[in-house]
């Protein structure tokens, strides 16, 4: 599929009250088999309330911090939210594991991916102080796979997942980005 955007429109904000609807829909009324193709079991996910009551939770905790300590920000295309990136599990000061999702299915397969990937890696190596960023991908995940090799983020191996809402048992490709290779390769980005 063509892109069909500019890449100067894609940019990354915290994640916001307005943006909860749209999570809460991509994770509870996507298509059926669409999440789950993605590796998650759905015996592992939260109900839809307590998913909402826990984002509302932690934007009211973060409103109180001096500075944002999100682990979610949401990807914005030409002022239209489509999608977000989280960093989690995450160790601050250390490492954190990065997931990226589009819920607006008419800006999948579009190439946003290459854009808003070293946007948000950017600022949860900054906002977390991290010194690597890890990229656990299921196999089948192929589309997600493609992103990191396009952007050159380094490739380390396999391993089996299960982490979060991920089915136990999920082979995933393991890439890992440093801190000197998100300012080295990605500095007109």
């Amino acid at each position: 599929m063509k892109n069909l955007f500019s890449p100067s429109f894609v940019s990354i904000r915290d994640l916001s009250e307005e943006d909860i609807p749209s999570v809460l829909n991509y994770w509870f009324h996507s298509p059926p088999g669409f999440i789950e193709s993605m590796g998650v079991d759905l015996d592992k996910m939260p109900k839809e309330s307590e998913m909402e009551q826990s984002i509302r939770a932690k934007l009211i905790e973060n409103a109180s911090q001096p500075v944002s300590k999100l682990n979610v920000v949401v990807i914005v295309y030409n002022k239209l939210p489509v999608g977000f990136h989280t960093i989690n599990p995450l160790t601050e000061g250390e490492s954190g594991i990065f997931h990226a999702h589009i819920w607006d299915p008419n800006y999948r397969k579009r190439g946003i991916a290459l854009y808003s990937y070293p946007k948000a890696c950017r600022i949860f190596m900054s906002r977390f102080n991290l010194s690597r960023i890890l990229f656990k991908t299921p196999v089948q995940n192929i589309g997600a796979i493609r992103v990191k090799e396009k952007l050159g983020i380094r490739y380390i191996g396999e391993e089996i997942i299960g982490f979060g809402i991920i089915k136990e048992g999920t082979k995933a490709k393991v890439f890992e980005l440093t801190r000197d290779e998100i300012e080295n390769k990605w500095s007109t980005i």
